[in-house]
């Protein structure tokens, strides 16, 4: 008999030891559940957040490439009229081109969520290995484009320094700015169109914008990729 008590207690043992061993598995599958559902929501909201930031910056970029082509056609329009005739050329014309030419805007790109993920290791949270890839790149696209425009930078201000010597600066920047006192002296744009060094100074930099435009198309280019993979990780949630 105390055999058989021994026997039963036995398997009563050992079958509370496997309900208690089911028990912490099931309560750590649950727990190991609840936190991979927390990372995917805090990857959610991630992926939010950068689809803001990215639609903002291909906005930007789009608007950035377009004055960057008026000025590259402006400049190649003024380049023309060297050691030209130019008296059937309204002036107003001339101080529109000189205005574009210069008015090329810079592609600043909204980075502040895509820096603190970097930053924070936030990274890792993202698990499509092309859109963390993409995203781990862009700041290497960005720089790229900015060595071209410190180069177009320089050179835009001995461009300045240049035109200072031949126009009246005021009516180009009435342009864009609605601001002109007086007509003070008159531009001489003859005597511009003789100057070798202003033909020069907008060549190079009209050469290095070319260079820009293909850097912008790279940067724009990795923009949609990177709102086609944010998108589609949203739709898949």
């Amino acid at each position: 008999m105390e055999k058989n008590k021994t026997g039963k207690y036995l398997k009563y043992a050992i079958g509370e030891i496997v309900l208690v061993v089911i028990g912490i598995l099931i309560a750590l599958q649950i727990n190991n559940w609840n936190e991979h559902r927390k990372l995917q929501l805090q990857e959610q909201e991630i992926l939010k957040g950068l689809e803001v930031e990215f639609i903002i910056n291909h906005d930007r970029l789009v608007y950035v490439m377009q004055t960057s082509q008026l000025s590259v056609e402006e400049a190649n329009k003024l380049m023309s009229y060297f050691y030209q005739d130019i008296s059937e050329i309204q002036e107003a014309k001339l101080d529109s081109i000189v205005y574009n030419i210069q008015n090329a805007w810079t592609f600043n790109p909204r980075k502040g969520l895509l820096n603190s993920i970097i930053a924070s290791g936030q990274i890792s949270l993202i698990s499509n290995v092309e859109l963390k890839n993409q995203l781990a790149s862009f700041e290497d696209l960005v720089n790229d484009a900015q060595e071209e425009q410190d180069a177009v930078s320089l050179l835009n201000a001995k461009l300045n320094v240049a035109l200072d010597e031949y126009l009246n600066r005021g009516r180009a920047n009435k342009i864009g700015y609605e601001v002109f006192v007086n007509d003070g002296f008159k531009s001489d744009y003859n005597s511009l169109f003789k100057d070798h060094r202003v033909y020069n100074l907008i060549n190079n930099m009209n050469t290095w914008r070319y260079d820009i435009k293909y850097e912008e198309k790279e940067q724009l280019k990795s923009i949609d990729r990177i709102l086609v993979l944010i998108n589609e990780e949203l739709n898949n949630d």
